[in-house]
C-alpha cells in the first residue's frame, strides 16, 4: 500500500470519528463493495426494517445493521449473529429505550449457542469477557456501534449512564456447551440443540466471584448468595434478572454432587432475601410489606427460579462470574432469544 493510500484510510477513519460515529476506538470505513457484499451473503433485503431504535426512534434496516458491523471489524459470517442479536435488541420487550438511556448504565451481553460458536471461532473459555477473540469482539461492539449511531445513545448526550463499564464497548460470549453438566442455555429456553442462537440480556459490570477451597455446592452457591443479596437490589418495582456464569471446577462440583440447574436455581432463590426491617433501615424498598407490618417479614429477591440464568463458560480457576440485569425485568425489559439465520452463501470474505 502507497503511502498516500495509507494516508487517505487514516483521514477517513479520523473523519469518521470527528462525526462520532466511533466508540473511540478505531473503525473500519464501511465502503459500499464491503457492506453490499456482507449483506448479499445474508440474502436478506437490505431495506428490511429490524425494528425502531430510541432514544432517536430511528428505523433500523438491514444494511444499517451491516454498516455497523463492518465498522466494528466483522467478517461477513458474523453478520447473522448481529442481526439476530439486534432484533433482540430492538423489540419492546428489552427495553431498547431503557437500555440504551439509563444511569444504570446496563450493556448489551450477548451469549451464542449452537454449532455457529466454532464456525466463528467464539471464546467461551479462558479471560471469557478479556481481549483476543476477534469474533466475540467485533460482534458484540457491532451492537454497540448500532446503538450509539443508529439510535442517538451518544455517551454523556443521551446515554446517561453515570459510572458504565467495558461492557459497553463489547459484550458477547459462547456458551460452554461441551464442558457443562447440564443442557446448553438455549435448549433450557426452548430451543433445539442443534439450532444456532443468541440470548441477549442487558446487565451491569461482572462481579468475580471465588470460593477457593469449597468442596461442596452449597459452600459455591452461599458465596453467590452473599454477593447477590444486597440491599441495593431490592428496587421499588421488583428484582432483576441476573446472570451466573459458572466455570469449569464450579461446574465439576456441581457435577460430583448430582445438582441440576433447576437445583442451582432454586437454591439460590431460597437463600436470597432479606428482612423488612432491615431494608426500612438502609432506606430500601421491602417489597409487598409496608411500614407497620412485622420488622421480620422475609422479603424475597427474585420471584422465580428463571429469574436467574445460568450459564456454563469460563476457563481455569476457581472463580465464576455474576452479572446483574436492568432493575424490575417486568416493567423494565428482560432477556429475550433469537434464531440465527445462516448465510445463503459461502462466502467468508475477510473485512
Amino acid at each position: 500500500m502507497k503511502v498516500a493510500e495509507l494516508d487517505e484510510i487514516i483521514a477517513r477513519i479520523d473523519e469518521l470519528h470527528a462525526q462520532g460515529y466511533t466508540d473511540g476506538l478505531p473503525v473500519i470505513p464501511p465502503e459500499t463493495g464491503l457492506v453490499d457484499a456482507a449483506v448479499a451473503a445474508t440474502g436478506r433485503d437490505p431495506d428490511e426494517v429490524l425494528g425502531i431504535m430510541p432514544p432517536r426512534y430511528t428505523e433500523v434496516t438491514v444494511r444499517d445493521v451491516a454498516v455497523n458491523a463492518v465498522m466494528a471489524g466483522c467478517r461477513t459470517e458474523h453478520l447473522p449473529v448481529v442481526l439476530a442479536a439486534m432484533e433482540v435488541v430492538l423489540h419492546p420487550d428489552s427495553n431498547p429505550m431503557g437500555v440504551a438511556t439509563t444511569t444504570k448504565g446496563v450493556a448489551p451481553l450477548l451469549i451464542v449457542n449452537g454449532p455457529i460458536r466454532h464456525a466463528l471461532g467464539l471464546n467461551s473459555q479462558g479471560n471469557l469477557f478479556g481481549p483476543g477473540p476477534r469474533s466475540n469482539a467485533s460482534i458484540g461492539r457491532a451492537v454497540r456501534l448500532a446503538m450509539v449511531n443508529l439510535g442517538g445513545a451518544t455517551p454523556r448526550v443521551l446515554d446517561k449512564t453515570t459510572i458504565g463499564h467495558p461492557g459497553k464497548y463489547t459484550l458477547a460470549i459462547a456458551e460452554d456447551e461441551e464442558g457443562s453438566p447440564w443442557e446448553p442455555l438455549h435448549v433450557a429456553k426452548g430451543f433445539e440443540a442443534g439450532e444456532d442462537v443468541v440470548t441477549v440480556i442487558a446487565v451491569e459490570g461482572a462481579t468475580q466471584i471465588m470460593t477457593q477451597g469449597a468442596t461442596k455446592p452449597e459452600t459455591i452457591l452461599d458465596t453467590f448468595a452473599e454477593n447477590m443479596n444486597v440491599a441495593s437490589h431490592y428496587t421499588t418495582g421488583g428484582p432483576a434478572e441476573c446472570v451466573v456464569i459458572l466455570a469449569p471446577e464450579h461446574r465439576a462440583t456441581m457435577r460430583t454432587h448430582g445438582w441440576s440447574r433447576s437445583d442451582i436455581q432454586r437454591y439460590l432463590v431460597e437463600r436470597c432475601w432479606r428482612l423488612a426491617g432491615e431494608l426500612w433501615d438502609l432506606e430500601r424498598d421491602a417489597r409487598g410489606f409496608k411500614p407497620g407490618d412485622p420488622r421480620d417479614s422475609r422479603v424475597p429477591l427474585f420471584h422465580d427460579p428463571d429469574e436467574i440464568m445460568l450459564v456454563s463458560a469460563g476457563g481455569a480457576g476457581v472463580s465464576s462470574t455474576l452479572c446483574w440485569g436492568f432493575a424490575d425485568h417486568r416493567l423494565l425489559g428482560h432477556s429475550g432469544h433469537r434464531r440465527i439465520q445462516p448465510l445463503v452463501t459461502g462466502d467468508e470474505t475477510d473485512q
